[in-house]
């Protein structure tokens, strides 16, 4: 029979759901993720030093529709316009796939996700969310695409072989 294990008390800060704003940013830049909330609206107010590092772009050149026509990759544009008007008039979970421009003007494939902050009465008073680099498994899943492609291909000229060599057996064989 199992003890059980003694819990660690959490610090008070934690109990109460209350984060300072330096643990806030330290937790924000440390995670993998460019992070981004906005408010009600859409219109961001904070970016995390990941978001500033990848982009290049400073909270001040991060706000408005220009920043991010420059930054989505031109095809990915209208659906992420569509995807993110949707949740703001809906209120609908954030989830898209897209591929965003780096400082170097390369592409990186990302997952955006986010979630709205509601009041006490359930109206939206902001959005957090974060981009999540999903480059090398977009990747592997084109490889694993071709690949299947490529095999069915095969199969496909093989099952063809098989049937024009059964059928000179059968006419050699006069059947």
């Amino acid at each position: 029979m199992s003890t059980p294990q003694e819990v660690t008390p959490l610090p008070a800060i934690a109990q109460n759901g209350l984060v300072g704003p330096e643990q806030f940013t330290f937790l924000a830049d440390m995670i993998p993720q460019l992070v981004w909330i906005t408010d009600q609206n859409g219109f961001h107010t904070y970016f995390n030093q990941r978001w500033t590092n990848f982009t290049g772009y400073v909270l001040a050149d991060s706000v408005g529709p220009d920043m991010w026509n420059n930054l989505l990759h031109p095809d990915d544009r209208a659906r992420a316009r569509e995807v993110w008007g949707h949740s703001l008039a809906t209120g609908d979970d954030y989830n898209i796939e897209y591929r965003f421009k780096a400082k170097d003007g390369s592409y990186r494939w990302f997952l955006g996700q986010a979630l709205p902050r509601r009041s006490e009465d359930g109206q939206i008073i902001a959005w957090f969310g974060t981009c999540t680099d999903i480059q090398e498994q977009r990747q592997m899943r084109d490889q694993l695409e071709a690949a299947y492609s490529d095999l069915e291909a095969k199969v496909m000229f093989r099952t063809l072989d098989l049937e024009r060599e059964v059928k000179q057996l059968r006419e050699a064989a006069g059947k």
